[in-house]
């Protein structure tokens, strides 16, 4: 056997891949990022379509809306009231009955009724609670609470919201809500109004029982502008100083009204006897709540239960519960009348009685006892109309003023640039 082995060579062969075809490659990315641009479309478009549905199942829609009221117009045409009379219709035949002393059944039964005319508005009630820590002399933390009536007056969503006045949960640590079966939670502040003093306050639904929840009744507002002197009104709450009280009493004027930045609001004035720290609200005979009890506005006694007209803070309370701001100029004004024009010569318009101090209208240069007679195009003539073309302006935007002011040959138009803050 041949001991030296023979050399073999094996062949070895390399497999090369074939060069990438670049032109292949670009159309498959091409196409692969299309196609996720496409579902990426559809997949927004999708999502933006039930997501409103969605969220509308889950949290509710929106914003909190509440309907306002229109205030009713003076009759245009008082005579036709009188040619409407001066037609004679057939009277009925009067017919008498016996006379009848009035019982003291008589009297309780009407209180019966009256009481549980208040069993709904009673259920929106609810008791607000500050809360903050302090040290005693023995340096001892406490808890120092105060409370003031508040009232349910939306729900949105998982939220619900309580209406209440802002010097009670001001610089506190902790806000508390007491419900109708006395279930109490926690509270978060939401926005306050310094013109009124009034605040909103949010709570999670999900915080109440459904026992709660069930017996919860939302506040059923009403229409002040239909309220008149000498009708019967509830006042609920706190309107004595203490919880869970009830008086009964009448509205004495309907005609007072207090100024405030950029607005004025109509005060219900009652003979009811109440307490300056009172709180609550103003009912009439249908349940509906037509006055929020604002003791701050009161006479100077403080003692007569005086209210806040409903129907002119109603948009007032969807901004706060909506936290929104408001619009603001700075300026306190009154009615020129036609009556008040002519006795005294000023135009008509809202005449500036003062304004604030560092506002957007002192800085424009307004001034008091100018009279302001538009706002951009549209002519204003009243406090409302103000309050109302104010309204359509937002925080931050520029608007042209157009007032009349007095010189030494009489009245001359003047024209500011107001930039419009916010409150």
């Amino acid at each position: 056997m041949d001991s030296n082995p023979k050399s073999y060579k094996f062949i070895k062969e390399t497999i090369k891949k074939d060069p990438p075809d670049r032109k292949k490659w670009i159309i498959r990315s091409v196409l692969f990022v299309c196609a996720a641009v496409g579902f990426g479309l559809i997949a927004a478009v999708t999502f933006a379509i039930a997501e409103p549905k969605i969220s509308a199942a889950v949290h509710g829609t929106g914003k909190v809306d509440i309907p306002a009221d229109e205030e009713p117009e003076p009759d245009a045409d008082p005579e036709s009231g009188a040619a409407a009379s001066a037609t004679p219709t057939p009277s009925p035949t009067p017919t008498t009955e016996p006379e009848r002393e009035i019982t003291l059944e008589d009297y309780q039964n009407l209180y019966s009724e009256m009481l549980s005319v208040a069993e709904k508005p009673q259920r929106s009630l609810a008791t607000v609670i500050g809360i903050t820590n302090q040290m005693d002399y023995f340096n001892q933390n406490y808890e120092n609470q105060q409370q003031i009536t508040g009232l349910v007056v939306a729900e949105k969503g998982a939220d619900l919201f309580i209406l209440t006045e802002y010097r009670i949960v001001e610089n506190v640590e902790r806000i508390q809500v007491t419900f109708w079966d006395s279930s109490t939670v926690d509270a978060i502040y939401q926005r306050h109004d310094a013109n009124t003093g009034l605040t909103v306050l949010k709570v999670e639904a999900a915080q109440l029982s459904q026992s709660t929840r069930d017996g919860l009744e939302i506040a059923p507002l009403g229409n002040s502008y239909g309220v008149s002197q000498g009708d019967p009104v509830l006042a609920l709450g706190s309107p004595m100083g203490y919880s869970d009280s009830v008086a009964y009493g009448v509205v004495t004027s309907v005609t007072n009204k207090i100024s405030t930045l950029d607005t004025e609001y109509t005060l219900l004035t009652t003979d009811i006897l109440g307490s300056p720290d009172g709180s609550g609200i103003l009912i009439n005979l249908e349940g509906e709540i037509v006055g929020i009890i604002a003791q701050n506005y009161s006479s100077d006694s403080k003692n007569i239960v005086t209210g806040l007209a409903i129907s002119q803070i109603k948009s007032l309370i969807e901004s706060l519960s909506n936290d929104e701001a408001r619009p603001y100029i700075g300026i306190k004004g009154q009615d020129v009348t036609e009556e008040l024009s002519e006795q005294t010569g000023i135009p008509k318009g809202v005449l500036v009685n003062s304004v604030a101090e560092n506002s957007p209208a002192m800085f424009s240069g307004m001034m008091e006892y100018d009279v302001i007679v538009k706002i951009g195009e549209e002519k204003v003539q009243t406090v409302k109309q103000y309050q109302e073309q104010l309204g359509e302006c937002s925080p931050g935007e520029t608007i042209r003023i157009t007032a009349m002011r007095k010189g030494a040959e009489g009245y001359a138009e003047m024209e500011f640039d107001v930039t419009v803050g916010e409150i």
